[in-house]
Protein backbone atom coordinates (compact mmCIF):
# COMPACT_ATOMS: atom_id res chain seq x y z
CA UNK A 1 0.00 0.00 0.00
CA UNK A 2 2.86 2.21 0.54
CA UNK A 3 4.19 1.82 -3.01
CA UNK A 4 0.78 2.25 -4.32
CA UNK A 5 0.33 5.75 -2.48
CA UNK A 6 3.94 6.69 -3.43
CA UNK A 7 3.04 6.03 -7.28
CA UNK A 8 -0.03 8.17 -7.03
CA UNK A 9 1.63 10.67 -5.65
CA UNK A 10 5.07 10.98 -7.99
CA UNK A 11 1.57 10.33 -10.98
CA UNK A 12 0.15 13.47 -9.38
CA UNK A 13 2.68 15.64 -9.08
CA UNK A 14 4.33 14.64 -12.65
CA UNK A 15 0.63 15.65 -14.25
CA UNK A 16 0.33 18.76 -12.25
CA UNK A 17 3.86 19.70 -13.70
CA UNK A 18 3.12 18.38 -17.46
CA UNK A 19 -0.39 20.60 -16.86
CA UNK A 20 1.86 23.85 -15.36
CA UNK A 21 3.90 23.77 -18.22
CA UNK A 22 1.22 23.03 -21.27
CA UNK A 23 -1.23 25.39 -19.76
CA UNK A 24 1.25 28.29 -18.29
CA UNK A 25 -0.05 30.86 -20.70
CA UNK A 26 -3.63 30.07 -19.74
CA UNK A 27 -2.63 29.84 -16.08
CA UNK A 28 -0.96 32.69 -15.98
CA UNK A 29 -3.67 34.70 -17.74
CA UNK A 30 -6.49 33.46 -16.21
CA UNK A 31 -4.47 34.41 -12.61
CA UNK A 32 -3.95 38.14 -13.84
CA UNK A 33 -7.28 38.80 -15.34
CA UNK A 34 -8.85 40.56 -12.86
CA UNK A 35 -11.82 39.19 -10.80
CA UNK A 36 -15.21 41.07 -9.74
CA UNK A 37 -17.14 41.24 -6.65
CA UNK A 38 -20.26 42.04 -8.24
CA UNK A 39 -22.36 40.85 -11.72
CA UNK A 40 -21.78 43.42 -14.24
CA UNK A 41 -24.12 43.55 -17.54
CA UNK A 42 -23.77 45.94 -20.60
CA UNK A 43 -25.02 45.63 -24.07
CA UNK A 44 -22.88 45.98 -26.67
CA UNK A 45 -24.85 46.61 -30.30
CA UNK A 46 -22.39 47.45 -33.45
CA UNK A 47 -23.41 49.13 -36.92
CA UNK A 48 -25.68 51.94 -35.88
CA UNK A 49 -24.74 55.25 -37.80
CA UNK A 50 -24.77 56.07 -41.14
CA UNK A 51 -27.62 53.78 -42.90
CA UNK A 52 -31.51 53.61 -42.88
CA UNK A 53 -33.17 56.32 -41.75
CA UNK A 54 -35.90 53.99 -39.29
CA UNK A 55 -32.66 53.79 -37.33
CA UNK A 56 -33.52 57.38 -35.31
CA UNK A 57 -37.25 56.28 -34.18
CA UNK A 58 -35.91 52.35 -33.09
CA UNK A 59 -32.41 54.43 -30.96
CA UNK A 60 -35.30 56.51 -29.12
CA UNK A 61 -37.68 53.71 -28.42
CA UNK A 62 -34.24 51.63 -27.10
CA UNK A 63 -32.89 54.61 -25.29
CA UNK A 64 -36.44 54.88 -23.29
CA UNK A 65 -36.30 50.93 -22.66
CA UNK A 66 -33.22 51.19 -21.00
CA UNK A 67 -33.78 54.75 -19.03
CA UNK A 68 -37.18 52.85 -17.47
CA UNK A 69 -34.58 50.57 -15.05
CA UNK A 70 -31.66 51.94 -12.56
CA UNK A 71 -29.42 49.24 -10.53
CA UNK A 72 -28.87 50.03 -6.89
CA UNK A 73 -26.40 53.16 -7.42
CA UNK A 74 -29.08 54.98 -9.57
CA UNK A 75 -27.07 53.90 -13.12
CA UNK A 76 -29.27 53.34 -15.48
CA UNK A 77 -27.99 50.30 -18.41
CA UNK A 78 -26.18 51.18 -21.05
CA UNK A 79 -26.01 50.02 -24.55
CA UNK A 80 -22.96 50.70 -26.21
CA UNK A 81 -23.17 51.56 -29.93
CA UNK A 82 -20.70 50.58 -32.15
CA UNK A 83 -20.65 53.67 -34.27
CA UNK A 84 -20.44 53.02 -38.17
CA UNK A 85 -19.17 57.03 -39.71
CA UNK A 86 -19.93 56.47 -43.35
CA UNK A 87 -21.31 54.55 -45.91
CA UNK A 88 -20.59 54.12 -49.57
CA UNK A 89 -22.23 57.28 -51.84
CA UNK A 90 -23.51 55.00 -54.53
CA UNK A 91 -24.54 57.70 -57.12
CA UNK A 92 -21.05 59.52 -57.29
CA UNK A 93 -19.38 56.14 -57.00
CA UNK A 94 -21.21 54.57 -60.43
CA UNK A 95 -21.66 57.87 -62.01
CA UNK A 96 -17.57 58.01 -61.86
CA UNK A 97 -17.69 54.26 -63.32
CA UNK A 98 -16.13 52.79 -59.64
CA UNK A 99 -13.27 54.28 -60.51
CA UNK A 100 -12.81 56.42 -57.21
CA UNK A 101 -14.69 55.77 -54.11
CA UNK A 102 -17.02 58.66 -52.20
CA UNK A 103 -18.50 58.53 -49.14
CA UNK A 104 -21.66 59.92 -47.26
CA UNK A 105 -20.70 60.51 -43.48
CA UNK A 106 -23.06 60.45 -40.20
CA UNK A 107 -22.86 64.06 -40.01
CA UNK A 108 -24.53 64.68 -43.42
CA UNK A 109 -28.20 66.14 -43.67
CA UNK A 110 -29.92 62.77 -44.14
CA UNK A 111 -28.51 61.06 -41.56
CA UNK A 112 -29.37 64.26 -39.15
CA UNK A 113 -32.16 62.23 -37.22
CA UNK A 114 -30.26 59.30 -36.23
CA UNK A 115 -27.02 61.37 -35.28
CA UNK A 116 -29.51 63.02 -32.95
CA UNK A 117 -31.02 60.26 -31.55
CA UNK A 118 -27.60 59.09 -30.88
CA UNK A 119 -26.78 62.24 -28.80
CA UNK A 120 -29.59 62.46 -26.76
CA UNK A 121 -29.13 58.88 -26.07
CA UNK A 122 -25.73 59.81 -24.80
CA UNK A 123 -27.05 62.49 -22.82
CA UNK A 124 -29.21 60.31 -21.05
CA UNK A 125 -26.72 58.01 -19.89
CA UNK A 126 -28.01 55.18 -21.73
CA UNK A 127 -25.91 54.98 -24.91
CA UNK A 128 -22.03 54.88 -25.10
CA UNK A 129 -20.10 54.94 -28.06
CA UNK A 130 -17.30 53.18 -29.88
CA UNK A 131 -15.41 53.40 -33.00
CA UNK A 132 -16.97 50.79 -34.85
CA UNK A 133 -14.98 51.71 -38.05
CA UNK A 134 -15.34 54.76 -40.63
CA UNK A 135 -17.01 52.09 -42.92
CA UNK A 136 -18.15 48.45 -42.21
CA UNK A 137 -15.88 47.13 -44.92
CA UNK A 138 -12.93 48.29 -47.09
CA UNK A 139 -13.64 50.92 -49.68
CA UNK A 140 -11.16 49.36 -52.66
CA UNK A 141 -12.39 45.73 -51.61
CA UNK A 142 -15.98 47.41 -52.24
CA UNK A 143 -15.29 49.02 -55.78
CA UNK A 144 -13.31 45.73 -57.04
CA UNK A 145 -16.03 43.29 -55.71
CA UNK A 146 -18.58 45.62 -57.62
CA UNK A 147 -16.77 44.78 -61.03
CA UNK A 148 -17.76 40.49 -60.30
CA UNK A 149 -20.41 40.77 -57.93
CA UNK A 150 -23.84 41.45 -59.13
CA UNK A 151 -25.11 42.16 -55.68
CA UNK A 152 -22.60 44.42 -54.57
CA UNK A 153 -23.78 46.76 -58.11
CA UNK A 154 -27.15 46.32 -56.63
CA UNK A 155 -26.25 47.69 -53.15
CA UNK A 156 -24.50 50.76 -54.86
CA UNK A 157 -27.74 51.37 -56.92
CA UNK A 158 -30.00 51.41 -53.94
CA UNK A 159 -32.44 54.95 -53.48
CA UNK A 160 -32.04 54.97 -50.04
CA UNK A 161 -28.55 54.68 -47.97
CA UNK A 162 -27.95 51.07 -47.88
CA UNK A 163 -27.56 48.33 -45.15
CA UNK A 164 -23.99 47.16 -44.67
CA UNK A 165 -25.68 44.34 -43.66
CA UNK A 166 -26.75 43.08 -47.04
CA UNK A 167 -23.44 42.87 -48.50
CA UNK A 168 -21.81 39.08 -48.61
CA UNK A 169 -20.05 38.25 -45.77
CA UNK A 170 -16.12 38.66 -46.72
CA UNK A 171 -16.99 41.89 -48.14
CA UNK A 172 -18.11 43.11 -44.58
CA UNK A 173 -14.51 42.77 -42.57
CA UNK A 174 -12.63 46.38 -42.60
CA UNK A 175 -8.96 45.57 -41.84
CA UNK A 176 -8.49 43.05 -45.00
CA UNK A 177 -8.89 42.84 -48.68
CA UNK A 178 -11.69 40.21 -48.92
CA UNK A 179 -12.51 40.36 -52.63
CA UNK A 180 -11.36 37.39 -53.36
CA UNK A 181 -10.78 34.56 -50.99
CA UNK A 182 -8.39 34.35 -48.88
CA UNK A 183 -8.42 37.06 -47.95
CA UNK A 184 -5.31 39.63 -48.47
CA UNK A 185 -3.29 41.74 -46.15
CA UNK A 186 -3.11 45.48 -46.06
CA UNK A 187 -0.32 47.30 -46.23
CA UNK A 188 0.69 48.65 -42.22
CA UNK A 189 0.84 52.42 -44.74
CA UNK A 190 -2.72 51.75 -45.34
CA UNK A 191 -4.10 50.22 -42.28
CA UNK A 192 -2.48 53.80 -40.37
CA UNK A 193 -3.46 56.13 -42.65
CA UNK A 194 -7.53 54.68 -42.33
CA UNK A 195 -7.35 54.18 -38.72
CA UNK A 196 -6.09 58.23 -38.29
CA UNK A 197 -8.68 59.13 -40.48
CA UNK A 198 -11.76 57.52 -38.96
CA UNK A 199 -10.64 58.51 -35.41
CA UNK A 200 -10.70 61.79 -36.61
CA UNK A 201 -14.31 61.70 -38.01
CA UNK A 202 -15.04 60.50 -35.18
CA UNK A 203 -13.93 63.52 -32.93
CA UNK A 204 -14.98 65.90 -35.90
CA UNK A 205 -19.26 64.45 -35.35
CA UNK A 206 -19.14 63.82 -31.98
CA UNK A 207 -16.99 66.38 -30.31
CA UNK A 208 -14.35 64.04 -28.77
CA UNK A 209 -12.32 60.71 -29.87
CA UNK A 210 -12.94 57.26 -29.83
CA UNK A 211 -11.29 55.59 -26.49
CA UNK A 212 -13.11 52.16 -27.40
CA UNK A 213 -12.76 50.36 -30.72
CA UNK A 214 -14.75 47.37 -32.12
CA UNK A 215 -13.24 45.59 -34.87
CA UNK A 216 -15.91 44.79 -37.67
CA UNK A 217 -16.25 41.00 -37.86
CA UNK A 218 -13.38 40.41 -35.26
CA UNK A 219 -10.97 40.54 -37.59
CA UNK A 220 -8.24 43.23 -36.83
CA UNK A 221 -3.81 42.61 -36.33
CA UNK A 222 -1.56 44.91 -34.50
CA UNK A 223 -0.30 47.42 -37.05
CA UNK A 224 -4.24 48.63 -36.64
CA UNK A 225 -4.03 48.43 -32.75
CA UNK A 226 -0.92 50.43 -32.92
CA UNK A 227 -2.78 52.83 -35.05
CA UNK A 228 -5.68 53.11 -33.18
CA UNK A 229 -2.99 53.73 -29.70
CA UNK A 230 -1.55 56.54 -31.97
CA UNK A 231 -5.46 57.87 -32.54
CA UNK A 232 -6.14 58.07 -28.82
CA UNK A 233 -8.24 54.19 -28.52
CA UNK A 234 -7.47 52.57 -25.17
CA UNK A 235 -9.38 49.80 -25.59
CA UNK A 236 -10.91 46.83 -27.70
CA UNK A 237 -13.85 44.78 -27.58
CA UNK A 238 -12.48 41.42 -28.78
CA UNK A 239 -14.24 38.01 -28.96
CA UNK A 240 -11.69 36.21 -27.02
CA UNK A 241 -9.42 35.38 -29.76
CA UNK A 242 -7.71 37.88 -32.27
CA UNK A 243 -8.53 36.81 -35.60
CA UNK A 244 -6.16 37.83 -38.67
CA UNK A 245 -7.83 36.98 -41.89
CA UNK A 246 -10.27 34.87 -44.04
CA UNK A 247 -9.12 31.51 -45.42
CA UNK A 248 -10.53 29.98 -49.07
CA UNK A 249 -13.73 29.35 -46.91
CA UNK A 250 -14.24 32.84 -45.31
CA UNK A 251 -13.42 31.54 -41.94
CA UNK A 252 -11.69 33.65 -39.45
CA UNK A 253 -8.17 32.76 -38.97
CA UNK A 254 -7.23 33.26 -35.26
CA UNK A 255 -3.67 33.37 -34.45
CA UNK A 256 -2.04 33.72 -30.47
CA UNK A 257 -3.66 32.80 -27.15
CA UNK A 258 -6.65 33.35 -26.17
CA UNK A 259 -7.58 36.65 -24.96
CA UNK A 260 -8.99 37.97 -21.24
CA UNK A 261 -10.52 40.82 -19.84
CA UNK A 262 -7.75 43.04 -18.89
CA UNK A 263 -5.48 41.42 -21.26
CA UNK A 264 -2.74 44.11 -23.02
CA UNK A 265 -1.87 44.52 -26.53
CA UNK A 266 -0.14 46.78 -28.71
CA UNK A 267 0.48 50.32 -27.89
CA UNK A 268 -1.07 49.81 -24.39
CA UNK A 269 -4.48 48.36 -25.40
CA UNK A 270 -6.36 46.82 -22.54
CA UNK A 271 -8.84 44.06 -23.97
CA UNK A 272 -12.37 43.37 -23.06
CA UNK A 273 -13.59 40.39 -24.07
CA UNK A 274 -17.30 39.80 -25.55
CA UNK A 275 -18.12 36.33 -26.26
CA UNK A 276 -21.86 35.97 -25.23
CA UNK A 277 -24.83 36.66 -27.74
CA UNK A 278 -28.22 38.63 -27.41
CA UNK A 279 -29.96 38.87 -30.74
CA UNK A 280 -33.43 38.54 -30.52
CA UNK A 281 -34.57 38.27 -34.12
CA UNK A 282 -32.51 34.80 -34.00
CA UNK A 283 -34.44 33.77 -31.05
CA UNK A 284 -32.62 34.59 -28.15
CA UNK A 285 -34.85 35.36 -25.12
CA UNK A 286 -34.74 37.86 -21.94
CA UNK A 287 -33.37 33.64 -20.18
CA UNK A 288 -30.68 33.27 -22.29
CA UNK A 289 -29.39 37.15 -21.17
CA UNK A 290 -29.57 35.73 -17.82
CA UNK A 291 -28.30 32.71 -18.27
CA UNK A 292 -25.12 34.03 -20.01
CA UNK A 293 -24.83 36.66 -16.82
CA UNK A 294 -25.13 34.09 -14.07
CA UNK A 295 -21.94 31.77 -15.68
CA UNK A 296 -20.21 34.67 -16.14
CA UNK A 297 -20.64 36.27 -12.70
CA UNK A 298 -19.92 32.67 -11.46
CA UNK A 299 -16.28 33.41 -12.81
CA UNK A 300 -16.09 36.59 -11.59
CA UNK A 301 -16.16 37.63 -15.43
CA UNK A 302 -18.62 40.90 -16.52
CA UNK A 303 -21.35 39.96 -19.26
CA UNK A 304 -20.91 42.01 -22.84
CA UNK A 305 -23.61 41.07 -24.86
CA UNK A 306 -23.08 41.23 -28.10
CA UNK A 307 -26.44 42.05 -30.32
CA UNK A 308 -26.30 44.33 -33.31
CA UNK A 309 -28.58 46.80 -35.38
CA UNK A 310 -30.27 44.57 -37.53
CA UNK A 311 -32.78 43.01 -34.83
CA UNK A 312 -34.22 47.01 -34.62
CA UNK A 313 -34.42 47.65 -37.95
CA UNK A 314 -37.19 46.81 -40.80
CA UNK A 315 -40.07 44.94 -39.93
CA UNK A 316 -41.79 47.06 -36.88
CA UNK A 317 -42.97 43.78 -35.80
CA UNK A 318 -39.28 42.42 -35.77
CA UNK A 319 -38.01 45.70 -34.16
CA UNK A 320 -40.88 45.56 -32.01
CA UNK A 321 -40.23 42.32 -29.94
CA UNK A 322 -36.28 42.82 -29.83
CA UNK A 323 -37.66 46.06 -27.91
CA UNK A 324 -39.75 44.11 -25.65
CA UNK A 325 -36.98 41.23 -25.06
CA UNK A 326 -34.62 43.93 -24.37
CA UNK A 327 -36.49 45.74 -22.00
CA UNK A 328 -37.61 42.25 -20.29
CA UNK A 329 -33.67 40.95 -20.11
CA UNK A 330 -33.65 44.34 -17.51
CA UNK A 331 -36.47 43.52 -15.97
CA UNK A 332 -35.26 39.95 -14.93
CA UNK A 333 -31.83 40.62 -14.15
CA UNK A 334 -32.68 43.41 -11.67
CA UNK A 335 -35.04 40.74 -10.19
CA UNK A 336 -32.18 37.49 -9.71
CA UNK A 337 -29.55 39.92 -9.36
CA UNK A 338 -30.60 42.78 -7.40
CA UNK A 339 -26.63 43.74 -6.81
CA UNK A 340 -26.20 43.87 -10.54
CA UNK A 341 -23.88 47.12 -11.98
CA UNK A 342 -24.25 48.66 -15.05
CA UNK A 343 -21.56 50.69 -16.43
CA UNK A 344 -20.61 51.31 -20.29
CA UNK A 345 -17.68 49.33 -21.43
CA UNK A 346 -15.30 52.16 -21.36
CA UNK A 347 -15.63 52.66 -17.60
CA UNK A 348 -15.57 48.92 -16.46
CA UNK A 349 -12.00 48.69 -18.28
CA UNK A 350 -11.10 51.91 -16.37
CA UNK A 351 -11.79 50.53 -13.23
CA UNK A 352 -10.24 47.18 -14.12
CA UNK A 353 -6.88 48.95 -15.36
CA UNK A 354 -6.56 50.64 -11.80
CA UNK A 355 -8.60 47.89 -9.78
CA UNK A 356 -10.71 49.47 -8.28
CA UNK A 357 -11.41 47.92 -4.92
CA UNK A 358 -15.36 48.65 -4.86
CA UNK A 359 -15.54 46.05 -7.96
CA UNK A 360 -12.28 44.38 -8.48
CA UNK A 361 -11.50 41.64 -6.05
CA UNK A 362 -8.25 41.58 -4.41
CA UNK A 363 -8.13 38.65 -1.52
CA UNK A 364 -6.19 35.68 -2.33
CA UNK A 365 -8.56 33.61 -1.11
CA UNK A 366 -11.30 34.57 -3.26
CA UNK A 367 -8.87 34.89 -6.22
CA UNK A 368 -7.49 31.71 -5.68
CA UNK A 369 -10.60 29.94 -5.71
CA UNK A 370 -12.46 31.78 -9.32
CA UNK A 371 -8.83 30.66 -10.57
CA UNK A 372 -9.62 27.36 -10.06
CA UNK A 373 -13.18 27.78 -11.39
CA UNK A 374 -12.35 29.43 -14.48
CA UNK A 375 -9.70 26.90 -15.03
CA UNK A 376 -12.35 23.66 -14.74
CA UNK A 377 -13.62 25.70 -17.38
CA UNK A 378 -11.05 24.63 -20.43
CA UNK A 379 -11.63 21.26 -21.16
CA UNK A 380 -8.34 20.20 -22.14
CA UNK A 381 -7.08 21.31 -18.72
CA UNK A 382 -9.94 19.17 -17.02
CA UNK A 383 -9.80 16.08 -18.92
CA UNK A 384 -5.91 16.23 -18.01
CA UNK A 385 -6.62 17.15 -14.72
CA UNK A 386 -8.82 13.98 -14.03
CA UNK A 387 -6.05 11.42 -16.00
CA UNK A 388 -3.74 12.63 -13.87
CA UNK A 389 -5.29 12.71 -10.71
CA UNK A 390 -4.40 16.50 -10.38
CA UNK A 391 -8.08 17.08 -9.70
CA UNK A 392 -8.05 15.83 -6.11
CA UNK A 393 -5.68 18.46 -4.41
CA UNK A 394 -7.35 20.88 -6.88
CA UNK A 395 -10.94 20.09 -5.17
CA UNK A 396 -9.13 19.69 -2.32
CA UNK A 397 -7.70 23.83 -2.09
CA UNK A 398 -11.07 24.77 -4.24
CA UNK A 399 -13.34 24.03 -0.98
CA UNK A 400 -10.87 25.09 1.47
CA UNK A 401 -11.39 28.32 -0.13
CA UNK A 402 -14.60 28.27 -0.73
CA UNK A 403 -15.19 27.61 3.03
CA UNK A 404 -12.67 30.30 4.17
CA UNK A 405 -13.91 32.75 1.85
CA UNK A 406 -17.88 32.36 1.51
CA UNK A 407 -17.38 32.58 -2.27
CA UNK A 408 -20.13 31.37 -4.48
CA UNK A 409 -19.67 27.81 -5.00
CA UNK A 410 -20.68 26.20 -8.46
CA UNK A 411 -21.78 22.64 -8.89
CA UNK A 412 -19.50 22.38 -12.22
CA UNK A 413 -15.99 22.88 -10.37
Amino acid sequence: MPGFLLFVLIWAAVGAIVIGWMGRKILVAFWREPVLKRPVLIIESDDWGAGPPEQSERLERIAAALASHVDRTGRKPVMTLGVVLGVADGARILSGGCRHYHRKLLDQAEFASTLAAIKRGVERGVFALQLHGEEHYWPPALLAAERTVPSVATWLRSSQPPRTEALPAPLQSRWVDARELPSRSLRPDEIKTAALAEAASFRKIFGKGPTVAVPPTFIWNEAVEIAWGEAGIQFVVTPGRRYIALDANGVPIAVGAPIVNGGRGAAGITYLVRDDYFEPARGHLAEDGLVALATKTRAGRPTLLETHRINFLGDSAVADAAIRELDRLFALTLQTFPDVLFLSTEDLASRMRRHDCQLVERRFAIRLHLWLRRLWGISRLRRFACLTGVVVPAWLLYVSTWRRTGAPRSSSA
